[in-house]
């Protein structure tokens, strides 16, 4: 059975007809992960529900639901909702919550660099190899090997 968006008062044992959490974080995170599924006019949506991404149905009808999963998963604030598969959709087993440069590694449109046998986006490569992101993507666009864009030591690049 679906849990609604009522919620057991603990004190008078009666369902209230709101979660009073409307102005939480994670009430904003689940409003925005539906508008961009369904609402055509939302900034992101050419990127979630006109490439088919939907909210679970258990999720899209109830907030508590949806709470109910973000705290179990480990939600807190600073993270971010993240499909595990960018081609499914928000679910309970392909959704997790993670940093915004974790979530940033799992983006769809990722520039993916296969550089000695091994894959990785271009900010990961960047890292491993210690040269800046901007000089990858400028060495890059003017043509140079792969070999050339992390054989040459980027001064810039300040270790973390």
């Amino acid at each position: 059975m679906a849990i609604t968006h009522q919620i057991k008062d603990l004190k008078t044992g009666k369902f209230q007809k709101k979660h009073g959490q409307s102005k939480s974080k994670l009430y904003h995170v689940w409003l925005s992960m539906r508008e961009r599924c369904s609402n055509e006019n939302h900034k992101s949506y050419k990127h979630y529900g006109a490439k088919g991404i939907k909210v679970c149905h258990d999720w899209n009808n109830s907030f508590v639901s949806f709470s109910e999963f973000a705290i179990s998963n480990g939600y807190k604030e600073g993270l971010t909702i993240d499909r595990i598969d960018v081609n499914k959709g928000y679910s309970p087993d392909n959704c997790r919550f993670v940093t915004t440069k974790d979530q940033n590694r799992n983006y769809s449109r990722n520039h993916l660099i296969t550089y000695k046998n091994e894959t990785l986006c271009l900010t990961d490569m960047a890292d491993k190899y210690k040269v800046n992101r901007a000089t990858v993507l400028y060495r890059l666009r003017a043509g140079k090997s792969l070999e050339e864009v992390f054989s040459q030591s980027d001064k810039r690049f300040k270790q973390k």
